[in-house]
């Protein structure tokens, strides 16, 4: 099954929501798209970075640069990464050096300065436009040769476009484009749960707003000059497509009851209906799949009752201790694992519980 992809909308149409991942696109499809297999990613060498290498018959190396906005100099990388990569000739076990090496480029339009390039280079290239065209509520990836329109490949594309003006909404206000894209990328389960996060945050108070600020969305009100009081925040890992559930709340166990800005770590299983901890984070984010360790670098406070079936295991030494029940403090260096217990499982609540608390806390804060 494909991976769904991020897109977003555009005054021009749909886009990639960044050059990452158009570049995890054609990686995914890269046997559909040019028969080739898939070899690395980011590739380094000599001090650039190489977007996609493959390989095809007879193990025939392909470089692969690809640009989700126009660029003038792509000819110019190709080129570079083709005589760093003959030169030093790594991954030999996988290369076959000795065959032509074949260099693509993947643009949505090439500046005329690339094409001037092209045609005085001694190298031969492979150029190629795409666009996104989205019909019968479905989303295809089109690719063609800028010199040769007439062969295009058309590769569907799983992402689905989000309208929530339809839903009952107790006057809610629409969604801002920001949060629409991302949750394209969302399962229709994990979209009807988060709709209902945000409803539950929106209906609370009419006073809270919601705004996009520096591509998050911040839930707040306002006070004094163009300062906010926030309650809730929501970013967007790219790497895992999720949605990141920021709360403000109170640090547990202390007497001066400190209020700060926590990452929930949702379930992955329950598609946001749960969470099992949240962890203090003054600013940004830590992506989803770090959140899949239990061994983090962090301090994290969590659903009571886990001490019982999480224990602490330090530099494989055998001895282990129980943790606290309210504070888990996990130290660098150290590790977090199960009981072996077959009933001990991580003990989660529902989200609703803890969002509700932090509107309280919100609302005692302006109060």
């Amino acid at each position: 099954m494909k991976k769904n992809v991020a897109l977003r909308k555009t005054e021009q149409g749909w886009k990639f929501i960044d050059e990452s991942e158009l570049e995890t696109f054609v990686w995914d499809n890269l046997e559909e798209i040019f028969e080739l297999k898939p070899l690395t990613r980011q590739f380094s060498i000599k001090g650039e970075i190489c977007d996609i290498l493959a390989t095809g018959e007879n193990n025939q190396l392909a470089i692969i640069e690809l640009k989700n906005t126009e660029d003038r100099y792509v000819i110019n990388q190709l080129t570079r990464y083709y005589d760093n990569l003959l030169e030093e000739q790594p991954l030999k076990t996988n290369i076959n050096y000795d065959a032509k090496i074949r260099l693509l480029a993947i643009c949505p339009s090439f500046h005329r300065h690339n094409l001037i390039d092209e045609k005085h280079s001694r190298l031969n290239f492979n150029l190629f436009t795409f666009f996104i065209v989205y019909e019968n509520n479905e989303f295809y990836f089109h690719l063609s040769q800028i010199h040769n329109q007439s062969k295009t490949k058309i590769i569907k594309i799983n992402y689905q476009e989000v309208n929530l003006q339809n839903q009952e909404n107790d006057n809610i206000p629409e969604p801002p484009r920001l949060l629409l894209d991302w949750l394209g990328s969302l399962t229709n389960t994990e979209i009807e749960n988060f709709t209902k996060i945000r409803h539950q945050i929106l209906t609370f108070d009419r006073r809270l707003e919601e705004t996009v600020v520096n591509r998050s969305i911040i839930y707040a009100s306002k006070y004094g000059k163009e300062k906010i009081r926030p309650c809730a925040e929501l970013c967007f890992d790219r790497k895992s497509k999720k949605i990141l559930l920021f709360l403000w709340l109170i640090i547990p166990n202390r007497q001066n009851k400190t209020i700060v800005r926590m990452q929930i770590d949702i379930s992955t299983t329950d598609e946001y209906l749960t969470y099992w901890r949240y962890i203090p984070l003054k600013q940004g984010i830590i992506s989803w799949e770090k959140l899949s360790y239990l061994s983090i670098d962090y301090t994290f406070y969590s659903v009571l009752g886990n001490s019982k079936n999480l224990l602490y295991f330090k530099n494989f030494n055998s001895m282990v201790k129980e943790l606290e029940p309210d504070n888990i403090t996990h130290i660098k260096g150290g590790q977090l694992i199960f009981k072996k217990s077959a009933n001990d499982e991580i003990i989660v609540d529902d989200i609703k519980h803890i969002i509700n608390r932090s509107l309280k806390i919100w609302l005692e804060r302006i109060s």
